[in-house]
């Protein structure tokens, strides 16, 4: 991997913010200062530092987030804040919530980065059962239940 792409992915900062770090001279790679963002490393192997604190690479990141009611299910909204926002130390451009709940709805909702993830989870070829709890007012009718158990649009 590049070094500024890896730089960025850990939260340094954008493509063009990291050139600048390692161009400038804080970056080591195995104790060696590196001045090219081009340098290839591998973030499982190699010890890289910015400013002596040693990066830590993680390739996928789960976040399981019980949702409020009042934010979107999405990495950006015009409208309503989104989950996203909701997290203190996120620095990530590749997180997403797997997933839809409701404005209004709470519940238990996973962010990721990983793809392959999101895809096993909602796909319905894959049949992974989900329970979902409504608090309703007034009563339930059979009618109700039946639309229920069909499916509500």
């Amino acid at each position: 991997m590049r070094l500024d792409k890896l730089l960025a992915h850990c939260g340094y900062g954008s493509r063009k913010d990291v050139k600048d770090i390692i161009k400038k001279g804080y970056v080591t790679v195995n104790g060696q200062i590196v001045k090219k963002d081009k340098t290839h490393v591998d973030p499982n192997k190699d010890i890289v530092k910015v400013d002596d604190e040693v990066l830590v690479y993680e390739e996928f990141v789960y976040y399981m987030l019980n949702k409020p009611a009042g934010y979107v299910s999405a990495t950006e909204d015009n409208v309503y804040p989104t989950v996203i926002e909701i997290i203190d130390d996120y620095y990530r451009n590749d997180l997403f919530p797997v997933g839809r709940l409701d404005v209004d709805t709470e519940g238990l909702l996973l962010l990721t980065n990983d793809g392959q993830l999101a895809h096993q989870l909602l796909s319905p070829k894959k049949h992974c059962p989900k329970i979902y709890y409504a608090k309703i007012k007034g009563e339930v009718n059979e009618s109700d239940v039946q639309a229920f158990k069909d499916g509500i649009a």
